[in-house]
């Protein structure tokens, strides 16, 4: 039996067609969530985002595996590209150039911190202490410190956990996160919080020390007529 190649053409175009596994798609995990890598990475325009899915256009995918390697969460399974790394330089030309590297390193200065790729920072201004992002944050780049008793300490940044998603840019409405490209950090970065008590309705809320006045009034109620009869459920 013979098999024609615009079957074959077709089989090996579905093979190579990368499976979404959606767990694992920010979209699944955040409603709000602003990331199109796989649809801009995408060089025949084959996958499409809205409000409702992220669709893939069987017929325009050619297989070639950018979406897989730009998407952060690995939520993209398939075919991805293959590059050939030619070496420039041969064994003894290598070990000559380590010796050489090696004395160098023994007089070199101290060496900077290394470049991270995605480093998450608060603009602790901004920030009202609503814990949105350490919340939905699905890789624990971004965690709350609590005492014993449950009361607040401080945000922790893990940045070398961090993959760039964009979940705690989305989920801010005060602007006050954002994810910077290729930075140096120091891992376990914290950011102290104050405990207070609501002037208005009586519920404990925290919000970053540095550089910010004292606060009367928790989030709800600093942005309401706090002189209203205002009851919290948490």
């Amino acid at each position: 039996m013979s098999l024609s190649p615009g079957w074959l053409q077709q089989l090996k175009r579905e093979w190579t067609i990368p499976e979404v596994i959606a767990e694992r798609c920010v979209h699944s995990l955040c409603e709000v969530a602003s990331c199109a890598r796989c649809v801009e990475a995408c060089p025949r325009e084959a996958w499409s985002l809205d409000d409702a899915s992220l669709k893939i256009d069987t017929a325009r995918c050619d297989g070639c595996g950018l979406c897989v390697v730009a998407c952060t969460e690995s939520a993209l399974v398939g075919h991805s590209p293959v590059v050939e790394v030619t070496p420039v330089i041969n064994r003894r030309q290598f070990l000559r150039k380590a010796l050489t590297f090696s004395a160098e390193q023994s007089m070199a200065l101290p060496v900077a911190l290394p470049l991270i790729p995605f480093v998450p920072t608060f603009s602790v201004a901004k920030c009202n202490g609503c814990d949105a992002c350490v919340q939905l944050c699905p890789h624990q780049a971004l965690q709350l410190e609590k005492r014993d008793d449950g009361q607040a300490l401080a945000y922790q940044i893990q940045a070398e956990r961090c993959t760039g998603c964009g979940i705690c840019v989305d989920v801010c409405e005060r602007d006050a996160v954002e994810v910077r490209p290729m930075e140096q950090a120091t891992s376990g970065e914290a950011i102290p919080l104050v405990q207070a008590r609501c002037k208005a309705c009586g519920s404990r809320f925290h919000y970053p020390a540095d550089g910010n006045p004292a606060r009367q009034y928790c989030r709800i109620c600093a942005q309401t007529n706090h002189h209203r009869q205002l009851f919290q459920v948490y």
